[in-house]
Parts: structure tokens; C-alpha cells; sequence
């Protein structure tokens, strides 16, 4: 994720591969917004049927799904039109999906063989079929999240990809203000604040320095909250230095909150305060419950790296040139 390349004039053009990888992205972006309907259909089909649906976690699945369809169309159209900030946006959301996909991967190979395994002894399913479920599992995940964004990663970094791009469209673009490194961390303000739309299926649950606040309280604050990183992400692809130590402030506080929460409550109370449906605590249970002290230092490395990560960039954050938009 270095700093955008030096443009030769000499370049392979690149322009039916971003048509394809456009197209790709266009096609996911379609799927997550068919998932929408699916969830309200899968809620009316278990009224329908006297079972009971966890209403809060389709609700927030469905704005989730929207969301992400919306960025993916948006930005397969834009690839296919070689814009340059499609392709520069695609790059580093491809970057972070790559990442979080490897953290996944690595997960699911600890956590799902232990699940299968309590999973075929209380269904008593054969160790074969136990052993497909495993690899098919850790196969789709290493497809979908490490696969998939890592071929967006090597075509989007191309410089010959910037290039086309650049030679279809040379006027200066409101990109050309926002060095990649920093336009990775604005996408990741977003990503944040979207992700607040998943907190309704946890009823909102917020840790607030050793207190963990649930409903209204919690949705106030979570409001604040995805309010801050909408924020964060408009400063930082200005480079406006009040949204480096902003973020820094803000990442401070959220580490110093969670870890003294997760140090008060124990997973079991988390579970009970979120209200979550019987198949997911069961399923949690089935894993294990790390202690509090665990969770603590999980906590305090995710937040140290991101604050590390926050550091890094302090350079860029200078008053930038006004660059006209196209």
C-alpha cells in the first residue's frame, strides 16, 4: 500500500481488465443487494411458519447488505469507466478485505475443526462428513476473502492500471489531493461507520469504561460514534491535521473503554446483555469463552496496532493543494 507510482508515458493499456474486474465488483454488488429481500423473505417465511426470527440481526444484515451494494456497484462503474478514483478506492478496499479475510482464514482454521467436532459428536455425524464440512468451510473462506481481494490487490496496484486510467482521463480529479495511504484510512473511517449498522442485532451494547450500556443509551452513543467516523474519513482525504489527532484521541479512548469493560464483565454477561438468539450462544459456547484478562489483551493489541498504524500516517496530514475536480 506504498504511495501512488510515477505515470510513464509508455503503459500496457489495461482497459479490458478493468472492465472484468469492474464487472466482478458489479456482480457482487448485485449479490449483496439480492441478500436484502432474501433476509425479509426468510423473516416472513418463519412467521409464517411459527418459528421465531431474530428480527434486530435482519434488519441490520439488510442496511449492511445495502450498504455494500451500493459501494460495489458504485465502483465497478467506475472501474469500468477507468476512473481513477474507482480503481484507487477498489485498491484499498481490496487491501483491507484482504487483511480482515486473512485474520478470518486464521480463524476459522483454529475455531472450526473444535466446532465440527462437538457438532458431529452431539449430531453423531460420521468423521467423514465432519472432515468435508471442515474443508469445504476453511475452502470458501479462503476463496471469498483471501482469493477474491487478493487478485483485486495485484490488478489495482498495477501501474500500468493507474496509467490507462490517467491517459483516458487526464484532467486533475479530487484523488489526486488524497496520497493512497491516507484515502486506505479513510476508507477504513467508513467501514467503521457502516459497521454501526450492525449494532442493533447486539441491542446496541456499548462499553463505556467498565460499564457496558444497552438500548437507548447505547444507540445515543453508537449515533456519536458512527457520526465521528463520517467525520474522520471527510478530514482525512482533506489531510486536515485536527482528523489525525482526532482519530488518535478517539482510538485512545475506545482502547482505554473496552479493555476496562472487558475486564469487568465476563463473556457470559456480554452474551446475556446483548440478548442474543439461543443458536448463537450455543454456538459461542461450542468454541469456548476466553477470560476476561484474554479478551483484554486481544483488545489492547487491535487497538495498539491501529494506533500504531494512526502514527505512521501523521506525516501526510498537511494542508493540501486545491486540486480542481473533473
Amino acid at each position: 500500500m506504498g504511495e501512488k507510482s510515477e505515470i510513464t508515458l509508455e503503459h500496457k493499456d489495461r482497459g479490458l481488465g478493468l472492465a472484468i474486474f469492474g464487472s466482478v465488483s458489479v456482480l457482487i454488488g448485485v449479490f449483496c443487494a439480492l441478500l436484502v429481500p432474501l433476509m425479509f423473505l426468510s423473516m416472513a417465511l418463519s412467521a409464517s411458519a411459527g418459528g421465531g426470527v431474530d428480527s434486530r440481526s435482519a434488519w441490520s444484515a439488510s442496511a449492511l447488505y445495502g450498504c455494500m451494494a451500493v459501494a460495489f456497484i458504485w465502483l465497478g462503474v467506475g472501474s469500468i469507466r477507468a476512473r481513477r478514483w474507482a480503481c484507487e478506492l477498489l485498491l484499498s478496499l481490496s487491501w483491507i478485505w484482504l487483511l480482515t479475510g486473512i485474520c478470518t482464514l486464521l480463524i476459522c482454521i483454529l475455531v472450526v475443526p473444535g466446532v465440527m467436532r462437538e457438532l458431529g459428536a452431539t449430531e453423531a455425524l460420521p468423521p467423514e462428513m465432519t472432515l468435508l464440512v471442515v474443508l469445504v468451510t476453511i475452502g470458501i473462506v479462503g476463496l471469498l476473502y483471501v482469493a477474491l481481494p487478493g487478485l483485486f490487490v495485484l490488478f489495482y496496484r498495477s501501474p500500468h492500471v493507474a496509467a490507462t486510467c490517467r491517459a483516458r482521463h487526464p484532467q486533475p480529479q479530487w484523488i489526486d489531493r488524497c496520497p493512497r495511504k491516507l484515502l486506505t484510512l479513510m476508507v477504513v473511517w467508513l467501514l467503521a461507520a457502516v459497521s454501526v449498522l450492525m449494532m442493533p442485532a447486539y441491542n446496541f451494547i456499548f462499553p463505556l469504561f467498565g460499564i457496558a450500556l444497552t438500548g437507548t443509551a447505547g444507540a445515543v452513543l453508537w449515533a456519536l460514534v458512527l457520526g465521528a467516523c463520517v467525520t474522520l474519513a471527510v478530514g482525512t482525504c482533506r489531510r486536515a491535521p485536527w482528523a489525525w489527532w482526532s482519530g488518535v484521541a478517539l482510538t485512545l479512548t475506545a482502547a482505554v473503554s473496552s479493555i476496562l469493560t472487558v475486564l469487568r464483565y465476563d463473556l457470559t454477561e456480554f452474551m446475556a446483555l446483548m440478548d442474543l438468539p439461543e443458536d448463537q450462544v450455543s454456538m459461542i459456547a461450542m468454541v469456548g469463552m476466553p477470560d476476561g484478562w484474554l479478551m483484554a489483551l486481544i483488545n489492547a493489541i487491535v487497538w495498539g496496532s491501529f494506533l500504531a498504524y494512526l502514527i505512521s500516517l501523521r506525516r501526510f496530514f498537511v494542508k493540501a493543494p486545491v486540486i480542481a475536480d473533473d
